[in-house]
């Protein structure tokens, strides 16, 4: 019987540095987005449109927000607080 992948193994994929979290103590901090990916209750959006979508009309999400997406700025190392 083939292993159930486990969720959160590995490195976190990069995320856009636009994405921010409506959750104390997250703002802009990739790792605490991250922690949030599962949370049912975490409400995500763009600073770049201040809404829920992003500019290219994708919803708002740390699942969501990364390379494949064409308005995403990835975060630089020197910006990582």
């Amino acid at each position: 019987m083939k292993p159930l992948p486990v969720i959160g193994a590995g490195p976190a994929p990069p995320i856009c540095k636009w994405l921010r979290a409506k959750t104390h103590g997250v703002h802009g901090d990739p790792a605490a987005l991250h922690a949030l990916r599962d949370d049912a209750s975490a409400i995500f959006w763009c600073l770049l449109t201040m809404s829920p979508a992003g500019p290219d009309d994708g919803l708002a999400h740390v699942r969501s927000c990364g390379a494949s997406r064409v308005c995403s700025t990835p975060i630089r190392d020197d910006e990582v607080a």
